[in-house]
């Protein structure tokens, strides 16, 4: 079935449109020895000159469908649309024909395919033409846009190639008139395919280690427009390939257990330098992606969303360092600054554990690839989906601006009546979040730990009814909660009733003491009485501070009594009591104050 790849809001920009694809999962921190290139840096190809760019030139190229070498298509060349991929940018208009493009008799077959971004044209001359990477706006058609290998070229001599990335094309390319009427009057396109344009080829991005309907979850609870694309995960023995023209070639934001990669085709290998794909992969500008070989599987053909290729990127080869609107750049034999996400889980029923390893490439989605990176390593142990209980301890190791060290560490448990891996991901990934992004100092996280236990057996308690004892008995609030009278500079004692998730279980008392502020004399103040965690933001003046108070927030297994004062009951003056039940609690209940 065709799915969309996953786009998250503001890290991942893929406009892609598919599709299960395998993706490889190598667990290394270095790159492993290459077999030997087959391209030598002196063959780095010539670009095309615009001039030299004719209608009905002969061309041809290479692309792989199978396995990992390239097969050759043929082509000829249909017009250029100026500036058709961006101001000063041309698109190159092309019909092919071969590997699985057409059948034998001329006819399409699979179309251009996605995967086949960064796929080679070269004119009869030897020169590289430019890098298929655009296609019909629905397939499956022989007719591409071409990125001019010039464009790309460019990419080799500057180091932040600002010169052509400029607006991206989103949008639909239009087909000036004269050129539809030529590519509709060959009989074997519709004059509608030509009317719809052109669209940047699809980008199969696939994601390993989970299943589609916790990826789907993961998509729905971080706004991702579309279904997420599952992969499988291969042996960490798994062997690299070499990169060469009209290869199989994959940038990734992680790889081991969670494996996060679009796969295309490299264009030109120049020396120890990459040009790929014709347009963007996330379309960052300066990148940190790792940089991958692949084994392609198969062509899968589809009518609805597009063809798409289905194939496994290898080992680590290099790194992306430049992801702009003509190409991606890459370095082979380049090692990316990486954060190693490492995971021990085990199931306290039957003493089922595993050790997990993911290595983050991309910073932006560390904290959302960390968390998948646990649920993966969860499911394996758990091997169900529903309810249970679980305990998870994350560390989270990281350096300053200036080089120094810092560590931070939480417990909490959770428990859940439909997904428990699933529910305890969430609270690693918002602490993550929050300290990346921290007012204080600019940080970086190089290790990621979590250690977990996971049970099947749900157990949890929900405040039932609190009371509270201003003077000299107790008073049970009810779902009236009438305004009640306490007295500035004392304390308030508050009583709360815990009952079990289970029928066999007992009810739980907590016994609380929350100090009434002097300052709130003569106002009102509000008593909040909640179980679990506090997901409200931190203040703090430094981020040494920052970290104490999120390692000493109220988990989740705490009822917590607070008092705010104000003249609204909602005000700046703040005191709490906590105590832990043993198990997670829900509930929250409030009651108005006045202050005497």
């Amino acid at each position: 079935m065709a799915q969309r790849s996953l786009a998250r809001r503001s890290w991942i920009r893929p406009r892609a449109t598919v599709l299960g694809m395998s993706a490889a999962a190598l667990v290394a921190t270095t790159v492993p020895a290459l077999p030997a290139q087959s391209v030598d840096e002196a063959s780095c190809p010539v670009a095309t000159p615009a001039r030299a760019i004719d209608k009905g030139m002969r061309v041809h190229g290479l692309t792989v469908s199978s396995g990992t070498t390239p097969d050759a298509f043929q082509g000829e060349v249909l017009g250029v649309l100026q500036d058709g991929i961006a101001p000063g940018l041309d698109m190159i208009m092309v019909r092919l024909e071969g590997s699985e493009i057409t059948h034998d008799d001329g006819s399409v077959d699979k179309g251009i395919w996605a995967g086949m971004s960064g796929s080679p044209v070269y004119d009869n001359r030897g020169r590289l033409l430019g890098a298929v990477a655009y296609g019909l706006s629905w397939s499956p058609s022989d007719v591409a846009g071409v990125t001019p290998g010039a464009a790309m070229r460019e990419l080799l001599d500057s180091q932040d190639s600002t010169a052509i990335n400029a607006a991206a094309s989103t949008k639909k390319i239009a087909i000036p008139d004269a050129t539809a009427d030529r590519m509709v009057a060959s009989g074997d396109m519709s004059t509608v395919q030509a009317d719809s344009g052109f669209q940047r080829l699809p980008m199969p991005f696939s994601v390993s280690g989970l299943s589609n309907s916790h990826l789907q979850k993961a998509a729905n609870r971080f706004n991702a427009k579309g279904p997420v694309v599952v992969g499988g995960r291969t042996s960490a023995a798994a062997e690299p390939t070499a990169i060469v023209p009209g290869g199989n070639l994959a940038g990734s934001l992680s790889y081991g257990d969670i494996t996060y990669a679009g796969m295309g085709t490299a264009t030109a290998v120049c020396g120890n330098e990459v040009l790929a794909f014709g347009h963007p992969l996330l379309w960052s500008g300066h990148s940190t992606l790792s940089m991958h070989g692949g084994d392609a599987i198969y062509i899968q053909k589809d009518t609805v969303f597009g063809s798409f290729k289905v194939a496994n990127p290898s080992a680590p080869v290099g790194q992306v360092i430049g992801d702009h609107l003509a190409a991606i750049h890459g370095i082979l034999g380049q090692t990316p600054k990486s954060t190693e996400v490492t995971s021990y889980v085990e199931k306290v029923t039957n003493g089922n554990s595993r050790r997990g390893k993911t290595v983050i490439t991309y910073r932006p989605a560390t904290p959302y690839l960390s968390s998948l990176h646990l649920l993966s390593n969860a499911d394996r142990v758990l091997d169900k989906l529903g309810a249970g209980t679980a305990t998870v301890r994350w560390t989270f190791d990281g350096t300053r601006a200036d080089g120094s060290t810092w560590t931070f560490s939480r417990f909490d448990r959770f428990a859940s009546r439909r997904d428990i891996t699933f529910a305890s991901i969430w609270d690693s990934y918002r602490q993550m979040s929050q300290i990346m992004h921290n007012k204080y100092e600019r940080v970086r996280i190089t290790d990621v730990h979590y250690r977990a236990q996971y049970s099947p057996r749900f157990n949890a308690f929900q405040i039932k009814q609190y009371e509270i004892k201003p003077a000299d008995r107790w008073i049970t609030i009810t779902s009236h909660r009438p305004t009640r009278t306490v007295y500035a500079g004392t304390d308030l004692p508050v009583r709360v009733t815990l009952a079990p998730s289970r029928d066999t279980a007992e009810s739980k008392v907590v016994r609380l003491n929350v100090r009434i502020p002097k300052s709130a004399r003569g106002h009102s103040a509000t008593l909040y009485v909640n179980g679990g965690g506090d997901e409200g933001r931190t203040r703090a003046g430094s981020f040494d501070e920052f970290l104490d108070k999120l390692e000493s927030a109220p988990t989740n297994d705490t009822v917590t009594a607070t008092v705010r004062a104000g003249k609204d009951g909602r005000g700046s003056s703040r005191t709490s009591d906590s105590e832990a039940a043993g198990d997670v609690v829900s509930g929250y209940k409030h009651l108005h104050l006045r202050v005497r």
